[in-house]
């Protein structure tokens, strides 16, 4: 709940393009845990988000946590994009879920964008059209949270953790908890965990 989720949203949000306030990011997966904690953290640092997701009736949630907009996958997303927020600097994209998903975001971005993919939730190589890639200057790059440690001194990552402990302990930052359950309860919890159209995480508590 803090080493994986939190650190993968801030990185993405900060290495990659330096956004200034009033820019915009765009995202898939938005109702995520990172897709959450990057609206959070996007949000204090003055950045916009646009958020894309699955399924209706997640609106008012995400905007009470700080999303500027909120939109259900479907056709024609970079035209309804643009249609809201005209030639709005969008220079970030955050993509989980690969496939159509990566083509959908490289319409959706500003000129030389970036898109960061973090995930393959369809199962489908990143698309981008030589068009995005040629003539827009689109780039596509990765992000894996185990190499980015692995690469970093101890006392970077004490300063990393140090500060999203404090944004957690402060409130600033979260992700909803659906349930918990203790150890003795794994079928149960597991059950739960794979129902569809939950609305926060499913943790264990080691010690009851």
């Amino acid at each position: 709940m803090l080493k994986v989720n939190p650190a993968t949203a801030k990185f993405m949000l900060d290495r990659y393009v330096d956004l200034k306030p009033g820019d915009w990011v765009v995202q898939n997966a938005g109702n995520s845990a990172v897709g959450r904690y990057l609206i959070q953290l996007a949000k204090a640092k003055g950045v916009h988000s646009i958020n894309i997701v699955r399924r209706e009736g997640l609106e008012q949630e995400l905007t009470e946590i700080g999303a500027d907009l909120v939109l259900v996958n479907g056709e024609d997303l970079p035209e309804k994009v643009r249609a809201e927020l005209g030639d709005a600097n969008i220079p970030l994209a955050i993509d989980a879920v690969a496939g159509k998903a990566t083509l959908s975001l490289g319409g959706i971005l500003s000129e030389e964008g970036t898109v960061v993919n973090y995930g393959l939730l369809s199962g489908e190589p990143c698309q981008l059209t030589a068009d995005m890639v040629v003539f827009k200057g689109i780039t596509l790059t990765g992000f894996w949270l185990a190499k980015t440690l692995g690469a970093m001194t101890a006392e970077a990552k004490q300063q990393l953790y140090g500060e999203l402990e404090s944004l957690v302990a402060s409130g600033k930052i979260s992700t909803p908890v659906e349930a918990t359950y203790h150890l003795g309860q794994l079928e149960e919890a597991l059950r739960h965990a794979y129902r569809g159209g939950r609305s926060g995480k499913v943790l264990f508590t080691p010690n009851g």
